[in-house]
């Protein structure tokens, strides 16, 4: 065990400890505070490594009830979230992909149009996926690139350490994240948002217009900005090795050959990828993604596409129980009132400077995402947000296009986002260089995204008053 891994092992339990007997502080409820304490260990733990990423998380789980932060049966409900069966459901048609062939198809007839160099490639790659999300949710967006980004991995013959692997894997990721904000299509949480601010705005009498266009003309400039710096900001992390992608194309060009004429179970797969993806859009918000990738993957098995022995080995489930886990802990914190506490009392108050205060709210919001439902944090930090907005000197709708644009902005953890658990599913990333790495990206979109808003959006109607 490495020196940083044994310090972060007792760090993590002192830390835990040293919050659960400090006195509880006004505002606070003794189950908050302890569910503050969970996740100090689990934070400790997951950037040190002192055991492996999903056995934290369900330490955590497990101390929420021992700790009475939640009742027990509540704390394990917690862990059938939605959001771990789309993770399932996604991995289960992407090994589809992968078994059948069809994976290798695409990856072909992408690398024949991208493969000019890596640089090209992983570009490509970013600019797909965040393009894609002007139409489509962001997680169907993730759910249709991972298996063909996956399928230029093994083309390409890339081992664990790849850097290349780990870029394109991250474009994927990142260029989904950042193309979640780019319209009111591309996730559910903007329209939450929206929906809070009417309610707030209409008991306060304060009601201006915010809808589609309103919100797409203010995220755009962001959206774009962030692009490039996310492309370069890869480049440099992980600089080109020196892939030959030609023979890589002539090997996949050759495997294909050998897979002959398109399969009669490829055309099943096609078929559900066609009802699939469209599902997500059309009925996820109703139905709940979870549910929708569940009867996909299981549409597969009925199919006799996939059987399980060999679909069980596509699916990381380490990744699987690190994401309920750690979405229970998010859940615990929720309910505990500790999240309600945490805003309240980092929120600014009085006479701040409006670029202190853009750059606070915002900041607090891409931190909480990073381990909490951006749904959640949208709920339960918005109103606050926006009780004390007129104190701040900022309008309503400016507020609540930074809060959702700002719970979009998370490119650390494999708790964050559906995107980034998919992506360290895979098995090429390693956590704390890609909290090194995306800490960075984060840091400069919040600074981009607070100079927007205090710049740009006043021109737009998102006003701030004097």
């Amino acid at each position: 065990m490495k020196w940083p891994q044994r310090v972060g092992l007792f760090l993590g339990p002192a830390l835990t400890l040293a919050i659960v007997l400090a006195p509880t502080p006004e505002g606070l409820t003794v189950p908050g505070q302890r569910g503050l304490a969970v996740l100090a260990l689990c934070v400790v733990w997951w950037l040190s490594t002192p055991v492996a990423l999903p056995v934290t998380a369900l330490v955590g789980l497990a101390l929420l009830p021992l700790l009475g932060v939640l009742e027990p049966y509540a704390a394990f409900s917690l862990f059938g979230n939605q959001a771990v069966f789309f993770v399932v459901g996604v991995f289960l048609v992407a090994s589809a992909m992968l078994r059948t062939g069809l994976s290798k198809r695409l990856a072909l007839a992408a690398m024949r149009r991208m493969a000019g160099s890596e640089d090209m490639l992983a570009g490509s790659v970013l600019l797909l996926s965040w393009g894609l999300c002007a139409v489509v949710v962001s997680h169907a967006v993730a759910a249709l690139m991972l298996p063909i980004v996956l399928g230029l991995i093994q083309a390409l013959d890339l081992g664990p350490r790849s850097r290349l692997a780990r870029r394109l894997l991250l474009s994927m990721a990142w260029g989904t994240i950042i193309g979640s904000n780019l319209t009111l299509f591309s996730s559910a949480r903007a329209s939450l948002a929206l929906s809070t601010y009417t309610t707030w705005a209409s008991e306060t009498g304060s009601l201006h217009s915010l809808g589609f266009l309103e919100f797409s003309s203010a995220t755009l400039l962001i959206c774009l900005l962030l692009l490039p710096i996310a492309f370069v900001w890869l480049r440099i992390s992980f600089p080109n090795e020196g892939v030959p992608l030609a023979p890589a194309v002539e090997r996949l060009n050759d495997d294909v050959a050998q897979l002959g004429s398109i399969s009669a179970a490829e055309v099943r797969t096609i078929g559900v990828l066609v009802l699939f993806v469209p599902a997500l859009v059309i009925w996820g918000p109703e139905y709940g993604l979870g549910t929708i990738a569940l009867v996909g993957s299981a549409a597969l098995f009925v199919l006799k596409v996939l059987e399980w022995k060999e679909a069980e080995r596509y699916v990381n489930w380490g990744i699987v129980l690190l994401y309920g886990g750690a979405i229970a802990i998010g859940a615990g914190l929720d309910q505990s009132g500790a999240m309600k506490w945490v805003v309240t009392s980092v929120l600014p108050t009085g006479s701040v400077p409006v670029f202190i205060a853009l750059l606070v709210i915002g900041g607090l919001a891409m931190l909480m995402t990073e381990f909490v439902s951006n749904a959640a944090v949208i709920a339960l930090a918005l109103p606050a947000v926006l009780a004390i907005s007129p104190a701040l000197g900022l309008d309503g709708r400016l507020v609540t296009v930074l809060m959702s644009v700002a719970c979009g902005l998370a490119f650390s953890m494999p708790t964050s986002t559906p995107a980034m658990a998919m992506a360290f599913g895979t098995g090429y990333l390693r956590l704390r260089r890609v909290v090194a790495v995306g800490s960075v990206l984060s840091l400069a979109a919040l600074c981009i995204l607070a100079a927007v808003a205090w710049k740009i959006w006043p021109l737009l109607g998102l006003g701030v008053s004097s």
